[in-house]
Formats: structure tokens, sequence, C-alpha cells
């Protein structure tokens, strides 16, 4: 197994001190009709004639909607998991995979070179790498209990893959057999800077299984299925967020999320395309759908929960209070990502901030722990 798959982390998920959180409830009304007032957004020094507005911005939880409530309870509290003694060093980044049987969250670290998104069926976690200057890069799968990996994609008939990005696998409906989805695009031409194989870039920006094109999507990132293996969720990435089109400045782009039917004789064929949401600022990164069907996203104001049928914003873990309030060197969040992935653990959010790991307790069981193991 090449050497680049050993920069996966494991964290076993037990919590540690906690410390006392705020929940902000705005009134619904507030995010389309605001008061007059009103100076500039909710996440920002100015004044606000709305107090819940105002209290939206230091508070650990935003509600716009009972469920959230429900979600998060009275008692919610943000604990801080692990730490980096480096904060250059990114060690909490991508993937976010919950292994019950385990009971161990696995992730990536930003290294040159990294790993990149994590999956999980059947026992197996599947793992995206971006390869190094000598090695393709391929989708590995794992066995969490004996860690014996093995490739199973690296090339589309010998053409190498550019970087796949993110990786989720659904179980077809119709066939009973399982479904690898993942994204696929070219870090180099992306200016990311992590030492990945050197190209030349030789196939499209896609989703894979089957493909979704550059013409539908410009930078497919985050992938995500529902619990009934009938709905893919698909985020637009970074160019979206940082120059605001396709790739090489062409097509018009922005930070959409996307939802498809799954169907067709296969069971896994994408249908029926429509926007689903926007990230308000940066683009979704990570994505995860819990068992009542809300969307969840990594996004630059943090971690955002949506309706999974209508796209509304339910509420957001705001990443203005648990993750820059607590680091030495804060960021403005409107400008760069804070976290980039997240992990839901039963009833625990785990969020990955790069240099930190944040766990909130939450009220509700958010995925069952055998919702992925299928034998």
């Amino acid at each position: 197994m090449p050497q680049r798959a050993t920069m996966l982390m494991l964290l076993t998920t037990t919590l540690t001190a906690a410390q006392s959180n705020l929940t902000a409830q705005v009134p619904a009304q507030d995010t389309y009709q605001l008061p007059r007032s009103f100076n500039s957004s909710f996440d920002n020094h100015t004044s606000a004639a709305s107090q819940a507005i105002a209290a939206a911005r230091n508070a650990s939880f935003v509600s716009y909607d009972e469920d959230f409530l429900r979600i998060v309870g009275d008692d919610s509290k943000v604990r801080l998991l692990a730490t980096s003694s480096n904060e250059k060093v990114s060690f909490a980044f991508e993937g976010g995979i919950w292994v019950p049987e385990t009971n161990q969250v696995w992730f990536t670290a930003y290294l040159d070179p990294t790993p990149g998104y994590l999956s999980i069926l059947d026992l197996n976690v599947y793992v995206t790498t971006f390869g190094d200057p000598d090695t393709t890069p391929a989708i590995v799968a794992i066995n969490p209990h004996t860690y014996h990996a093995e490739e199973v994609v690296n090339s589309y008939f010998g053409l190498p893959l550019n970087g796949p990005d993110d990786v989720t696998v659904a179980v077809s409906r119709a066939t009973g057999e399982q479904c690898v989805f993942f994204t696929d695009f070219f870090l180099n031409e992306e200016g990311l800077g992590v030492a990945t194989y050197p190209g030349p870039s030789k196939l499209p920006y896609f989703v894979w299984r089957p493909v979704i094109g550059t013409l539908e999507i410009q930078d497919p990132n985050g992938l995500a299925v529902d619990k009934a293996n009938s709905l893919l969720y698909v985020t637009d990435g970074p160019h979206s967020a940082v120059f605001q089109s396709g790739p090489n400045h062409t097509l018009p782009s922005f930070a959409g999320i996307y939802q498809y039917d799954l169907g067709g004789a296969d069971g896994c064929t994408p249908l029926n395309k429509r926007l689903f949401a926007f990230a308000r600022q940066g683009f979704a990164n990570g994505i995860k759908v819990d068992d009542a069907g809300r969307v969840w996203t990594a996004e630059y104001e943090g971690v955002v929960v949506r309706n999974g049928t209508s796209g509304k914003v339910l509420g957001v873990f705001n990443a203005v209070d648990i993750i820059m309030a607590n680091s030495e060197n804060p960021v403005n969040v409107r400008d760069v990502a804070p976290l980039a992935n997240f992990a839901l653990v039963g009833d625990e959010l785990v969020i990955l901030a790069f240099d930190r790991i944040f766990g909130v307790k939450l009220a509700e069981m958010v995925i069952d722990p055998e919702r992925y193991n299928i034998r």
C-alpha cells in the first residue's frame, strides 16, 4: 500500500470537558425581511435592530427553525476533543467518517501529499488519494479492523484520474449492488499547492458512476447519499467560491448544492438535477445526510443544517463562536474556511477545524450505528 494512505487519522469519540454555550433563535422572517436599521450581515460587528440577530453573532448555535432546536436541545455544549501544538499543521482536514463498531472517527490530514475524503459502507472505509509525483490518484478500500488496504479505482480505460476529491457509496434499490460515486478534479490546476500527481490532466472534471460532467457542475466537490439511497447530493467547489467561474475562469458558476434522484435500470443513475441550496459564504465542502433526511454541510460560516426536501436552512453550528473564538489566530470566515468537514457520530457532531477537533453532544440520534452495515 502506498505510503500516502498512512496519513489517515483516527479519533476515539470520548468527549472531554465542556463549556457552556448559547443558542440564538432568529425569527424565520428575519431571514428574508430584515429590520430597516440593519446595516450589514449576520456575521460582523455592525448593529442590528433585532436583538436575536445581534445575539447570533456570538452564539454557538443559531436556530432558524424548531427542528434545529430539537437537534441541539437545551443542554448541548461544545467540547474540545483534540488539538495540535502547531497551528500550521492541519491534522484535522477531510473525511469525517464514523466507524460504529470501533467507535472511531476516520479523517485525513492536510499534508504533502494527502489523502482526500472518506466514505464507509459494509464496514469498509473508502479513501480518495490525490497521488504524488510518482503515483497516480486512486480510491482505496480499507478494512477498519485489520487495516488491510487495496485500490479499487485508479484509472478510466488507462487514463489516470485527475485526483478523486470526495467519495460516497450507495446501495442500488434496483439491484442491491453497491454504487461508488466520486468527484474528480485536478488539484494542480486549482492552484491548491499540494504535492499531487503532476499530470497533465487527461480527463474532464466529472462526478463518476455514472458521469455528471462540467456542463452540469463546474467543480464537483462534496458528495452524499440519503439513507434511502434515493437521492444524491453534489456540491460545486472551490472555483465557485474563489473565482466565481468554472475551470480556467470560463463558464459561470457559483457555490451551489445540487440534488439528483437515483434511478434508472441500475438504480444508480442520477436523474432530474435541481438546485437544492447554495452557500451563503464560501462554498459547501463536506456534506452528510442524516437519518431524517436533513442535509448537513461544512461551509465558511460553520456546519449548516437544511431541510432535505425544501433546502430551508434550519440552523447553523456557528464557526465564529465555536472555532474562531477559541483560536489564537482567528480568520475572517467570509474569506477563509475555518473548517473543511465533520462527522455525524450517532448523537454527536464532530467538527474537523484543521488544527483542532470539536465535539457537540446533540439531543437526538441523527445517525443509526447500523446504517452502513449491510451484511
